[in-house]
């Protein structure tokens, strides 16, 4: 069993001490709070919760280990970006809104690092910063463009700093590098170390967790499991990807799979031939996310592509040798083609949470005691802690600055998926599409600026 766990990902098979799952709720309890799902979201809204009102009775109910899911399996960017908020920035409704969450987030990529260190979770954090990387002549424009607008919005090169293909290569030799920018705000996490010191954290702080203990059903503050119920006045769910699985919130958000590998750890000479002088993360600027960084033992942990699963399916085990694998790997080398015959000792895949606004939320009900975090669809690591801090101020009736941001009680977090097959069409069909363009965007060198423009309204 612990060696299951283990074989998940690099991340987990790198963790240090054993891996025994906890205890398994096997009777009937009550509890002030309940929380549904042991990964950021869940456990950094404990860990606020306690800091609020630490005579609360919390328990966290998790089906697997905490930090089974995303996690544990993610690239390990704590990134201030936030999928979607470009939309709320378009808005002029939101748009005030949209900009005081977006200097929100760049605040708590510090906040993570500063509570890690209080809390000796040694999670290797490292603020050097994320690098976007165009290699063709239509990535430079589009990089270009989303800089100016950026500057338009009131972000300052202390925040997204422009390098032209000289700085770039200074400080990350990308083949074919032709220039980008510096995100200052986001560091390099392991991310299990993150989730596994966490859960640890608020334990010590008299939180109970249950692992491999799966909620079925949640009816009349009542949550329903294998062996046993639980109730609580406040239930919380912050189950991301895996929401799926629960009863009666099946299409609030679609789990769609990311793939990721990891190399054996580079040598000098080969740490030489890519240029790494700090543990930047870095990403080119494809449709296709792609998504790497070094880690603090100097692998290569790179991920890109990925899959919807008819029925919003949802795959926790994966074959190295699966085919999608080595697009993985060929596209990590063409970021560096010295490192060809480089080793590769896992690979590995997970289920992002994605909701039909395509934008993440942060809900609460206060006559019901329902709540919700989720739909960070691949940039969780750090707006997990944002909107876990915000779903505990929701919940104790505090009012602060961040109950001032779009993805507070949205109405769009209301929006649900499609019916099957309609999703499963709509889902492939536009991945589909961003691959091939990404092609042709190659093969061309540049689309025209009226073509990417559209392209970028239809596929953003």
């Amino acid at each position: 069993m612990i060696n299951r766990y283990r074989q998940l990902t690099f991340w987990h098979d790198s963790l240090p001490g054993e891996l025994q799952p906890r205890p398994v709720l096997d009777r009937d309890i009550e509890a002030d709070i309940a929380i549904v799902g042991a990964g950021y979201a869940g456990l950094w809204t404990a860990y606020y919760l306690k800091q609020i009102d630490p005579s609360l009775d919390i328990v966290v109910l998790e089906a697997e280990i905490a930090g089974y899911g995303a996690s544990g399996r993610n690239g390990g960017w704590c990134s201030s970006h936030v999928t979607g908020i470009e939309k709320w920035f378009e808005d002029p409704q939101h748009k005030a809104a949209a900009l005081h969450l977006q200097r929100l987030m760049f605040k708590t990529v510090e906040e993570i690092g500063w509570v890690t260190e209080k809390e000796s979770i040694d999670c290797h954090f490292d603020q050097s910063g994320a690098l976007e990387i165009a290699v063709q002549a239509g990535q430079l424009n589009r990089l270009k463009q989303e800089l100016a607008h950026l500057r338009e919005l009131g972000f300052g090169e202390e925040d997204y700093q422009w390098l032209d293909a000289g700085e770039m290569k200074a400080l990350l030799d990308v083949d074919g590098g032709l220039g980008g920018f510096r995100l200052s705000h986001c560091a390099a996490v392991h991310p299990a170390r993150l989730a596994r010191g966490l859960a640890d954290c608020v334990e010590r702080m008299g939180v109970k967790i249950y692992e491999q203990s799966p909620v079925l059903n949640i009816e009349q503050k009542v949550l329903t499991l294998p062996a046993a119920r639980v109730r609580a006045e406040i239930n919380l769910i912050t189950t991301e990807g895996y929401t799926a699985n629960l009863a009666k919130h099946r299409k609030r958000l679609t789990p769609i799979h990311s793939m990721m590998v990891a190399t054996e750890p580079l040598n000098q000479e080969q740490l030489a031939e890519t240029g790494f002088k700090q543990r930047y993360t870095f990403g080119n600027f494809d449709r296709a996310t792609t998504y790497g960084q070094l880690t603090a033992d100097k692998r290569i942990a790179f991920g890109c592509r990925g899959t919807y699963l008819f029925g919003s399916g949802i795959r926790t085990s994966f074959d190295p040798a699966e085919p999608v694998f080595d697009i993985v790997r060929n596209t990590l080398l063409q970021f560096f083609p010295g490192l060809r015959g480089v080793g590769f000792t896992h690979a590995w895949g997970g289920a992002m949470g994605v909701a039909r606004s395509m934008q993440p939320s942060v809900h609460f009900n206060p006559s019901t005691g329902q709540g919700w975090a989720g739909g960070f669809f691949g940039s969780g690591v750090a707006a997990t802690h944002l909107a876990a801090q915000t779903l505990a101020d929701l919940v104790t009736g505090q009012d602060t600055e961040r109950l001032q941001t779009p993805w507070v009680n949205s109405p769009d977090a209301h929006k649900i998926w499609e019916p099957e097959p309609f999703r499963w069409v709509g889902i492939r069909y536009t991945r589909a599409m961003m691959q091939v363009i990404d092609r042709i965007e190659y093969r061309s060198g540049r689309f025209s600026p009226a073509v990417c423009r559209v392209l970028d309204r239809l596929l953003p």
